[in-house]
């Protein structure tokens, strides 16, 4: 009798882990679609922008980039910015530093982070590079918190090659921002 009370109560456990289990896949599969933006716009015209910024991936300097939760607007380049101070150069002797000033409006219904780790350039090598940090920039990009129909601008410093023909920002944005575009700067 104690080896039948064992055996239920092995196959107890493994009802109560499978059961357990089951839940957990169940909180992912929430957590993860709710991250999607299910609002319905305003008006039809805010909605066939919206699509038409899902499938279009590559924009321009100085275009206004309709995103799923914000908008973002990246202009004024700077391909070879001089800090003006002998201490602060580029990791390579082949690079130049690169200034792009961007504007970000949150156009969703919750807060949205704002930083600069979504943003690479890449120049005519291929080689993409996160931003670099050094004082020489006045205004750079602070990491905040947007409410909804909040803004916030500021510059963002990279390096690239002196004199690259190519310059692409590269944009990934937040898990809801809609995937990775792309900003031909140069």
């Amino acid at each position: 009798m104690s080896e039948q009370k064992k055996g239920m109560s092995t196959l107890a456990k493994f009802g109560i882990g499978c059961g357990g289990f089951i839940v957990l896949i169940i909180i992912i599969a929430v957590i993860s679609f709710s991250g999607s933006s299910t609002t319905t716009p305003s008006s039809n015209g805010n909605q066939n922008q919206n699509k038409q910024t899902e499938a279009k991936k590559e924009f321009a300097l100085g275009e206004t980039i309709n995103l799923k939760d914000h908008q973002l607007v990246v202009s004024n380049l700077d391909a070879n910015y001089q800090t003006g101070n002998p201490y602060e150069k580029p990791q390579s002797p082949d690079n130049s530093f690169v200034i792009v000033d961007i504007a970000v409006t949150n156009t969703g219904n919750r807060d949205l982070l704002v930083n600069d780790w979504g943003f690479k350039l890449e120049d005519e090598t291929g080689t993409q590079r996160n931003t670099s940090w050094f004082s020489g920039v006045d205004g750079l990009l602070q990491s905040v918190t947007l409410s909804p129909n909040g803004k916030t601008s500021g510059k963002l410093a990279f390096e690239a090659k002196t004199g690259s023909s190519k310059l692409i920002l590269h944009y990934s944005g937040n898990i809801s921002s809609g995937g990775e575009i792309t900003i031909k700067l140069k």
